[in-house]
């Protein structure tokens, strides 16, 4: 089959065909899933995948990484060489200069209270009670997964919670998602909307609803002013791996509880609203920064580093 076979096809048609690899993909890496934990850890193993044992972490994270690639990874780049000729554009797999990736970093770090904030203004939304347990179950899942002390343990946390997530994600909402919706609506802000709200529903963490669409406004539109998948992807990994890194400085003792909800409503909240308003300013930087470079680059000057 050749690259781009199916680019004539309209946005409905791509997507039927994206959501049936996405599909095919998840059903086969469950099974080698099943298969490996079966082989691994015996009735035990497939106990994880059905639901019925939580108590087998390693088993856990190896699901948990075979669901990432076989979910996002791999239907994000096989979409990507039937939708287009140019696949790594396609998903726009555009150089970026580091000094770029830094401020992201910079970005993610200013953005922790606001996150933060309005985290607790998120909790403030009365939910049905299947929606706090379904709630309490995934943090449970979450600190057993990140509290840790072992560097090991902490190595396979920044692969399963923040390299491959950060990866996958970003292609499957922004490369594709919101570039295709951008497309079809003929709006940036109607695509970096939708793709931020499916990218946090998809989370199925209710009382995380609002932080992450946040996020994913952010993701997508970095991704719209600089034109680079790299920037949301190092962004997205920068938040998961300090969460993760957080966790694992709780776990040896060295870091408090607290600074999960420092810049919330109840705790430091005027930290979070100028963290808002710090983040809102520096990605507007970024944008700022990337138009004058566009406008050099149309009068034929070079752009100073």
């Amino acid at each position: 089959m050749e690259y781009g076979s199916f680019e004539s096809k309209s946005f409905i048609g791509k997507m039927v065909i994206f959501g049936a690899i996405i599909f095919v993909s998840s059903t086969f890496f469950s099974l080698i899933g099943i298969l490996l934990l079966g082989l691994m850890y015996g009735a035990s193993g497939v106990q994880v995948v059905l639901g019925n044992n939580l108590t087998n972490l390693n088993a856990l994270k190896l699901i948990q990484i075979l669901q990432t690639t076989g979910i996002f990874i791999i239907p994000a780049i096989l979409s990507a060489f039937l939708f287009s000729k140019k696949p790594w554009s396609y998903l726009c797999f555009e150089k970026v200069k580091f000094q770029t990736i830094l401020k992201t970093f910079i970005i993610v770090l200013i953005s922790l209270p606001a996150i933060n904030l309005l985290a607790s203004i998120n909790q403030l939304i009365p939910m049905s009670d299947w929606m706090v347990e379904m709630e309490r179950k995934a943090e449970a899942i979450t600190k057993a997964f990140l509290l840790t002390g072992s560097i090991w343990a902490y190595l396979v946390n920044i692969l399963m919670i923040a390299i491959l997530p950060a990866v996958g994600e970003e292609l499957i909402f922004r490369g594709i998602l919101q570039r295709r919706l951008v497309e079809y609506t003929r709006s940036r802000w109607v695509g970096i909307l939708l793709a931020a709200a499916l990218f946090s529903a998809i989370h199925m963490q209710f009382q995380g609803f609002i932080p992450r669409f946040a996020l994913g406004v952010a993701f997508g539109y970095l991704l719209e002013v600089t034109g680079s998948i790299w920037v949301p992807i190092a962004a997205h990994f920068f938040n998961n791996a300090i969460a993760a890194t957080g966790y694992m400085l709780m776990g040896m003792g060295a870091a408090d509880k607290r600074i999960e909800n420092i810049g919330g409503i109840y705790d430091l909240w005027i930290l979070g609203l100028v963290s808002l308003i710090a983040t809102s300013l520096l990605i507007a930087s970024i944008k700022r920064e990337f138009e004058r470079e566009s406008e050099l680059k149309q009068t034929g000057d070079s752009v100073i580093e």
